[in-house]
């Protein structure tokens, strides 16, 4: 049988929507592994187009680029995370892990255990 526990999405969003969450960090991890958006995209059951509006909004919203993209020829082509992509991933990563425990924390007050 299941217990009552809180559960939560973190977004970081300007003005009222959301831009970059739980899916946007997986999709660029996943980019970050493979180093190709269009195998992440693949890996997640997302087409190619989808991910790459996710990335221009991304950023868009944030300023700066996150993937480095390097052109097709002879050797392929493929994207990786730029620095501020790697270090906006850490920061989201550990902010949604801090602010899940405030939320436990905050239930465990509320309800109990």
């Amino acid at each position: 049988m299941s217990t009552l526990h809180p559960k939560i999405k973190i977004w970081l969003a300007k003005d009222d929507t959301g831009f970059f969450g739980p899916g946007t960090l997986k999709l660029l991890k996943q980019t970050a592994k493979l180093q190709s958006l269009k195998a992440a995209c693949a890996c997640m059951g997302m087409s190619y187009s989808k991910g790459w509006k996710i990335i221009t909004n991304i950023e868009r919203e944030l300023g700066f680029a996150v993937l480095k993209r390097r052109q097709g020829g002879r050797f392929g082509g493929g994207c990786v995370p730029t620095a501020e992509g790697e270090a906006m991933m850490e920061r989201y990563e550990a902010f949604a892990e801090h602010a899940a425990k405030l939320v436990s924390d905050a239930f465990t007050e509320f309800f109990g255990t």
